[in-house]
């Protein structure tokens, strides 16, 4: 394992070349076979991509291209044409192949799978109800005096379908095993890669990594399709990722990608590019998480899936993360109305609405992001995710706040908090946002009902919050006093305040807390006590140079208040030197 992530076997720039071609030809030219076990690939990878009508085609092409007519080939091709038209809910011409089938295996004098095709029909094709898993419980019990043949094979693979729906991976495993024995030992390469790919999810979703692993490694060293080939690489990359192998994640993530998108399994290349995303997300690349969102959400909407509006939900936000704002609102815009057009899902836009308000924001178009938020409250509460709803009403108030749009925020606010406070399913935390951000505005805007929303706030994070949270509250307190005229018990507040965040380990905000309280002193005429203060402040808080400069400056002015000039000369130049540093610090090649 690559302890720091560096993507040992994948490097960046293949990776992105890789992807990018992807992008520019997403679709493989059309494909055509010279043999019948070759059309029979192709018909298996449209199948299991869900491109039926070419799955159909080209198992006729088989049925007509040389080998059609050695007698396996044309079992295998018949089954799936069965199979195609049983899952496209075309029984009748299912039925129709199915009794070729059953006609070329009495030709061939194999009269017991004939009579075992012929009673179970469809049955063989599609998972089975329960009822049909009895059928098949009993007809493997009867096959077990001679079990190494195709029939016995096909019974318990259809029977392990429903076994693993009913009863668990676990109790699936024995009938797969099975099969996959009898298979092998009938060298019956096409049915045992799909068979061992069974075998492979089973191990996987029974917790077995280590076996799903290594039956992975034996479909991937056999004749198989791209299909397979691509299911057990996204398998072996979801078991490194599992394992914190992300070096192997990321190798195998981007194989299956490339062989999903090659047969036409949009699917499978959408979950295998997100996967990837995520992936390369985590170690730090950015940028090939967003080739691997964008192959994705391409992916989906070539295969026409709704899980397209996800993937695009999550290249917005990748783009978001990157500071990419100007193409993640037209990611995200794009989104909203499509889902705006159609059949909504509320929930998908009502999280692009929230991105596309931060991209705007970003760009310097608070107001377009305060309607986008208000829109996305909606969708929230039309997909009764309450939580979510007041999520955006609060940060639709923080923004009309910061551009002292003071009703707007307090209306925001009001019905943030009225979602918040949802009784027993209320998150606390949630509630506690909602109470701080009124009581603050209403407090800075000379409004002493604030005070009792801080209190609930403070109460609430007395018994579910951090430390640093009842430090917040009480800071905040503190400021709301002096709006409103309450100096002394303000600077009370600002110093516990102060106490509190050094218990959370936050001395920036311990000594912007101490100055805080210093300052209304001084504005109360209690010049004695804030020069103490800002001295204490300045020499045991260690504070920023910016907070330190506030504090030797207000020191400064209470000494000036109290006539101790000669204090003063000493304290100016150490303030000059202080301001000389930032201004170094700032533009390194000042002039001195």
């Amino acid at each position: 394992m690559s302890s720091d992530h560096d993507l040992e076997v994948e490097l960046p720039a293949r990776l992105t070349a890789r992807l990018r071609s992807l992008l520019q030809n997403p679709v493989a030219a059309e494909q055509h076979a010279q043999t019948a076990r070759g059309w029979l690939d192709l018909a298996y990878e449209a199948a299991y991509g869900e491109r039926y009508y070419a799955a159909v085609a080209a198992a006729e092409q088989g049925m007509e291209a040389p080998g059609g007519e050695d007698p396996e080939n044309r079992l295998m091709l018949l089954r799936l044409l069965a199979g195609v038209h049983e899952m496209r809910g075309d029984s009748e011409t299912s039925s129709g192949y199915l009794q070729q089938r059953v006609q070329l295996l009495r030709r061939l004098r194999r009269d017991r799978q004939a009579r075992i095709e012929e009673q179970l029909g469809p049955i063989l094709l599609r998972e089975p109800d329960r009822v049909e898993a009895q059928i098949l419980a009993t007809t493997a019990e009867s096959l077990a005096d001679d079990p190494i043949t195709p029939e016995r094979a096909d019974v318990l693979s259809s029977l392990a379908v429903r076994t693993l729906h009913d009863e668990g991976p676990e109790a699936a495993l024995p009938q797969v095993e099975e099969a996959c024995t009898i298979l092998r030992q009938l060298h019956r390469d096409q049915a045992l890669a799909s068979a061992r790919m069974f075998l492979a999810h089973a191990q996987l979703l029974s917790g077995d990594t280590e076996a799903a692993e290594e039956t992975a490694q034996l479909v991937l060293s056999a004749p198989a399709n791209r299909a397979v080939r691509g299911a057990m690489a996204m398998l072996r990359a979801t078991v490194h990722h599992q394992a914190d192998r992300m070096d192997q994640a990321v190798t195998d993530a981007m194989t299956a990608v490339e062989l999903y998108a090659l047969c036409g399994v949009r699917r499978g290349a959408a979950s295998a590019s997100a996967l990837l995303a995520g992936i390369t997300s985590s170690l730090n690349q950015p940028e090939i998480a967003v080739l691997a969102w964008r192959v994705a959400v391409q992916q989906a909407e070539l295969g026409e899936f709704s899980e397209s509006r996800m993937l695009s939900l999550a290249l917005g936000q990748q783009l978001l993360e990157m500071e990419e704002h100007a193409e993640a609102e037209r990611i995200l815009d794009a989104l909203s109305l499509r889902l705006a057009s159609g059949e909504e899902d509320h929930s998908t836009r009502g999280r692009a609405l929230m991105g596309l308000g931060h991209a705007v924001t970003q760009q310097k178009r608070p107001l377009e992001a305060m309607a986008h938020w208000a829109e996305a409250a909606g969708q929230f509460l039309a997909a009764d995710e309450i939580d979510e709803a007041a999520r955006a009403h609060l940060a639709a108030g923080a923004l009309a706040a910061s551009l002292e749009k003071i009703d707007v925020a307090r209306s925001h606010y009001e019905r943030g908090l009225q979602l918040a406070d949802q009784g027993e399913d209320t998150d606390p935390l949630m509630l506690l946002q909602a109470l701080h951000s009124l009581g603050h505005l209403l407090c800075r805007h000379e409004d002493p009902t604030g005070l009792q929303y801080l209190d609930r706030a403070q109460a609430i994070a007395d018994e579910h919050g951090s430390a640093w949270q009842r430090a917040d509250i009480t800071d905040t307190r503190a400021r709301g006093l002096t709006a409103l005229g309450e100096g002394t018990p303000a600077v009370a507040a600002a110093l516990e305040a102060a106490d509190l965040f050094t218990e959370a380990e936050d001395a920036a905000a311990a000594a912007d807390a101490e100055i805080f309280a210093a300052t209304v002193l001084q504005q109360m005429g209690r010049a004695e006590e804030a020069e103490t203060l800002f001295r204490m402040t300045a020499a045991d808080r260690d504070p920023t140079d910016p907070a330190l400069l506030r504090a030797l400056e207000g020191q400064l002015e209470a000494l000036r208040d109290l006539g101790r000039h000669e204090e003063l000369f000493d304290l100016t130049e150490r303030i000059e030197a202080l301001k000389d540093r930032q201004a170094n610090e700032a533009d390194p090649h000042r002039d001195g």
